[in-house]
């Protein structure tokens, strides 16, 4: 008896914490900029249950339960999480991660760089909440990429994560050997009856949408893009499942919308946009994904001159950063401008252009590409957003918002409004001043619960030395050093 009283006075013990964390929680005084676009609410209430945002407004507007905790968070500013609408787990942004684009195998087998790859996902997905990014959107892998995702919604602390199965190829590929260890990332298809049968095995493990690499050229490949993505359309669209086509070229980018494209994975970069084509884009809002920051991040790596921002080199991991300034001399002595052309102005301008025109654009990176680090690379996407033309509030925005629409076809986060996931940021300075703000994080939110950015990763050496290089350059002189110990 005495065994059973106290167990069950240790098991009520245990549940007490559970039970405070229910109770209500309002973030005090802080300005909310919602997401959405319209003005930010000086001193404003977020109002936080159950993972939930039960209401956000100025104080005079938000009731606040008797039972509410209530946080002072006066002289932040509160935004939703960041998303980064395209991303790729299977790949680690490391230099030897693709051997189709640079064949590295005989210093670092490509089946080593999976097997780090899939050895640290959990430190992968703490680097995006270290960043700022509660969301991702993985757009295309192998059939463990499935695994990533239910990984990611057991992890205590790991963003939302949404995943695509492999890539349906529109025509015959050597990538897809050069990648294949078992499980392809890339699949081609012989022709639209084939690709109906690998979107329907795909079907079968709920991915967030079917993804088409629209890679043929001219008008035989813009015809076939149209062919297989009209066929997985058949087929996914009637199973309530989007379709996502990597289409580069304007050509192909029609062809794909003509065949029931939901979302174009990257920007157009060989032409400008023409109206008819922003309007239809509109019309039917296919949402268009950005990733200008992925171009940069080959360029640099190939040329062996990365250029990574305090962030990426804060926050990027180590061994994936040091492979990137290890191009062999060779790689180097053969790149050059006329090998790498500069998509980048063609990109932004586009991407400009659609914003203007109010069609739904989405921050997305790439990551995991070499050269596009897991987590921090967000931000230099958006440096380059704001570098288009887009104000801070657009390129917040493309982060929140429309990337959650990539996220899902209904989404419920990427906005700080009743009902919405409780994904959040606390800042120390104002977005709207400078994007580059968006990188002062306070407290990361996601899923209702509040983490410290600096416990979420042990630091390097590396992130020691410039970390206290920024405090130098910040003139912080009593950040240079931990405090002298005393007697």
């Amino acid at each position: 008896m005495r065994r059973s009283i106290l167990a069950l006075t240790v098991a009520l013990l245990l549940v007490q914490p559970a039970a405070a964390q229910e109770r209500p929680v309002a973030l005090m005084g802080a300005t909310i900029i919602d997401g959405s676009g319209r003005p930010a609410v000086r001193e404003g209430v977020l109002l936080l249950h159950k993972g939930r945002i039960v209401a956000a407004g100025p104080r005079s507007a938000v009731r606040l339960p008797p039972e509410t905790e209530k946080r002072d968070v006066s002289g932040k500013w509160i935004t939703p999480g960041l998303i980064d609408a395209h991303v790729h787990f299977f790949q680690s942004g490391g230099l030897y991660t693709r051997p189709d684009a640079l064949d590295l195998t005989s210093i670092v087998p490509y089946a080593q760089d999976i097997s780090r790859t899939k050895a640290r996902l959990d430190e992968t997905f703490a680097r995006y909440l270290a960043s700022g990014v509660t969301a991702v959107v993985d757009a295309g892998g192998p059939m463990w990429n499935f695994e990533v995702a239910r990984r990611a919604a057991a992890a205590p602390r790991a963003p939302r994560v949404a995943v695509a199965g492999p890539l349906i190829a529109t025509e015959p590929t050597p990538q897809q050997a050069k990648l294949d260890l078992g499980d392809p990332p890339i699949i081609s298809a012989s022709g639209p009856d084939e690709a109906r049968l690998l979107a329907a095995k795909q079907l079968a493990h709920k991915p967030a949408f079917i993804k088409i690499w629209g890679i043929g050229s001219g008008p035989q490949g813009a015809a076939r893009v149209e062919q297989i993505t009209r066929a997985v359309a058949d087929v996914a669209h009637r199973a309530r499942t989007r379709v996502a086509v990597h289409a580069t070229e304007l050509e192909t980018a029609r062809a794909a919308v003509r065949g029931g494209a939901d979302i174009l994975v990257h920007s157009v970069e060989d032409a400008p946009l023409p109206e008819d084509f922003v309007r239809q884009l509109k019309e039917r809002d296919v949402v268009y994904v950005t990733t200008a920051m992925v171009h940069e991040g080959y360029k640099d790596a190939f040329l062996g001159r990365p250029t990574l921002t305090a962030m990426e080199r804060r926050v990027g991991a180590p061994d994936v950063i040091a492979s990137l300034y290890e191009a062999p001399a060779r790689v180097v002595e053969r790149t050059s401008a006329a090998l790498l052309p500069d998509a980048l102005p063609q990109i932004l301008q586009n991407v400009k252009r659609l914003v203007d025109a109010g069609v739904r654009v989405a921050a997305g990176t790439d990551a995991g590409n070499i050269g596009t680090l897991h987590g921090p690379a967000l931000h230099r996407e958006l440096q380059l957003l704001r570098a288009a033309g887009l104000t801070p509030m657009q390129v917040l925005t493309a982060a929140t918002r429309d990337s959650a629409y990539a996220y899902s076809a209904k989404p419920d986060l990427g906005l700080l409004a009743p009902g919405y996931a409780a994904d959040l940021l606390v800042l120390d300075a104002n977005p709207l001043d400078d994007i580059a703000n968006l990188q002062r994080l306070r407290t990361v939110w996601v899923r209702g619960t509040a983490i410290d950015p600096a416990s979420l990763l042990t630091p390097s050496p590396e992130a020691v030395v410039q970390l206290q290089l920024e405090r130098y350059n910040a003139h912080d002189i009593e950040g240079l050093s931990p405090p002298m110990p005393t007697t």
